[in-house]
C-alpha cells in the first residue's frame, strides 16, 4: 500500500488528531493499533529487516511523537508539506485511508471535539485540493 515515509507520516498525523486538545487519552492511543488492524496490515505485503509488517510504522511514528510531545499544528504542517511533495505519488486510497483514520481516532473518545474538528477540516479541504488539482478533465 503505502512507503515508509507514508506510513511515518500518518503516524504524525494520528498524533496531531489525538492531541489537537493538548491530551491524548487512552482510548485514542488503544485506537490506534486497532485501525492499524483493521486498515492497513491486509493491504501491506512489505516487511522490515525484523520481519515486522511495514505498517506498523505508522505507531512507531505515533509514539515517538508522543514521547518528543510534538505540536499538532507543526505536525499538520508537516503532514501537509510531504503531501505536497508526493502530491504525484499519494493514492485515492491512501487519501481516504489518512481521512477515514483521523476521523475514527477523532470520534473514539467522547466523540469529535472542536479542535480535533478543526485540524480535520483543514485537512481534509487540503487533500480535496490538492487531490483535484490533479484531475485531468
Amino acid at each position: 500500500m503505502g512507503t515508509t515515509g507514508f506510513y511515518s507520516e500518518l503516524g504524525k498525523l494520528l498524533y496531531a488528531v489525538a492531541n489537537a486538545d493538548g491530551n491524548i487519552s487512552v482510548h485514542e492511543s488503544a485506537e490506534i493499533s486497532n485501525q492499524i488492524r483493521e486498515r492497513l496490515l491486509h493491504r501491506e505485503m512489505d516487511t522490515d529487516r525484523f520481519g515486522s509488517n511495514k505498517a506498523w510504522i505508522t505507531q512507531f511514528a505515533f509514539d515517538t511523537a508522543v514521547d518528543k510531545n510534538l505540536n499538532a499544528q507543526e505536525v499538520l504542517t508537516g503532514f501537509m508539506d510531504y503531501a505536497r511533495e508526493q502530491a504525484d505519488r499519494l493514492t485515492d486510497r491512501e487519501i481516504d485511508t489518512c481521512l477515514n483514520m483521523c476521523d475514527h481516532i477523532a470520534d473514539v473518545y467522547r466523540h469529535r471535539n472542536k479542535k480535533e474538528n478543526e485540524l480535520i477540516t483543514k485537512l481534509r479541504a487540503f487533500l480535496m485540493e490538492l487531490h483535484s488539482s490533479h484531475l485531468i478533465f
